[in-house]
């Protein structure tokens, strides 16, 4: 396998997780958060089956396509159903878990594939989507989904099962108003463009997607072995990505704890600012290497300042994207707003994926890396001049400040 195919191969999986999404847009609202999060395990079986029987790079390119496919299609209906089911004090905990379980995952894959053959390792991973489905199938439907169905005593059952309580009539009177009142618009891309409120929350979605893609992590997370053993670490990069692995994880935990405590806002603003400081550093590690200057005394560097950003990055810039997917947006175009988003982030992924590999060889590691660091600038800057903070709010609330402010704006522009 070369090199670009290689590329090819660690990238396929972003751009069949961008495709996932779009599958979702039109099976929500009629399938089920639910229905579709039980399906999504189907791609993943699949593209595992495929990895252990194929001899050819193409067939190792295909089926990290269509492994993706499942996890772009999670991704996109997990925020929607963790934000519909959860109260409003721990809803932020809960969507962090998203990322949580994700990090875990890479943690599994770097302490398992590196010591075992690509077969045994992917017989391994086959098996995981099984307990998932046997589990998750116990779970009620969202509440939500059963109102916009038309169906208000499954949602009564529904939200009294995530509650442990039948006092649950104050709630869902709620959760039936809200519904109403968005089900009066229609929830195609007009209502999610053309309204103030929807599309103010698409386009901080979008740029904080952006951000968090061209922040670096793809490169750290695909190239990681490779960046550690470009910087001639004593340790080998096997072993420094477990680690890297691990941190992550500690993160994730770091942000579980604090979200509903401090603010989305706060976590995201450090997240960039500390990744910008951690790519700047290890920019400049191997820019001195470029200019073939001494780097003895500075060895610790690189792998110090990737563990640094891995940290940073997982306090905010991973888990709050997701979390603010489920929050930002109302019932009736939650599913296309949430598809489009996670769409757009794999498309981005995939892009900053294949081309680190490029620019790395053709112009130096130390380019990407200045590159990742400008984009953590931009990305400090739109996060303190454009982020709203949505800790402690009902989505109800959440809609009301956004759609209300935008009408505001409107009357004194006019």
């Amino acid at each position: 396998m070369t090199d670009d195919e290689g590329a090819w191969i660690a990238s396929a999986f972003m751009l069949g997780n961008a495709i996932g999404p779009l599958m979702s847009i039109a099976l929500s609202q009629h399938t089920g958060r639910k229905t579709l999060l039980i399906a999504a395990s189907l791609p993943w079986f699949v593209g595992w089956a495929m990895i252990i029987f194929a001899r050819s790079p193409w067939e190792l390119l295909v089926s990290r396509i269509i492994s993706g496919l499942g996890t772009g299609l999670s991704f996109s209906v997990l925020p929607m159903y963790l934000g519909e089911i959860a109260p409003a004090k721990i809803r932020g905990i809960l969507l962090t878990i998203i990322t949580m379980s994700q990090r875990l995952a890479v943690l599994f894959s770097y302490a398992i594939c590196p010591f075992v053959s690509i077969q045994t390792s992917a017989l391994i991973s086959l098996v995981l989507p099984i307990p998932f489905v046997c589990c998750f199938i116990w779970l009620p439907e969202s509440p939500y989904y059963w109102v916009r169905r038309g169906y208000p005593e499954e949602a009564a059952k529904s939200l009294a099962a995530f509650r442990g309580t039948n006092n649950i009539q104050a709630e869902l009177q709620i959760i039936e108003k809200s519904v109403i009142a968005e089900m009066a618009h229609s929830g195609g891309l007009r209502e999610l463009f053309c309204v103030p409120g929807n599309c103010k929350s698409m386009i901080i979605g979008l740029v904080l997607r952006l951000f968090q893609q061209c922040s670096g992590n793809q490169a750290i997370m695909m190239y990681s072995e490779t960046i550690f053993d470009q910087a001639n670490v004593e340790l080998e990069g096997k072993y420094l990505a477990i680690i890297l692995g691990a941190i992550q994880v500690i993160g994730t935990v770091l942000c579980t704890l604090f979200v509903d405590r401090h603010g989305r806002r706060p976590a995201l603003l450090f997240s960039a600012i500390g990744s910008m400081i951690t790519m700047s550093t290890v920019a400049i590690y191997f820019h001195l290497q470029y200019l073939n200057l001494s780097t003895n005394s500075i060895e610790w560097l690189p792998a110090t300042g990737c563990m640094l950003y891995v940290v940073c990055f997982c306090y905010g810039y991973a888990p709050l994207p997701t979390t603010m997917n489920g929050e930002l947006f109302p019932t009736n175009v939650k599913s296309l707003a949430c598809a489009i988003n996670v769409s757009f982030a794999n498309l981005t992924g995939f892009f900053v994926g294949k081309s680190y590999q490029l620019i790395s060889d053709s112009i130096g590691v130390h380019v990407a890396f200045w590159i990742f660091t400008v984009c953590n600038l931009g990305g400090s800057i739109f996060i303190y001049l454009w982020m709203p903070e949505t800790k402690g709010k009902t989505l109800q609330e959440i809609q009301e400040e956004s759609h209300h402010k935008n009408s505001e704006n409107h009357v004194t522009h006019t």
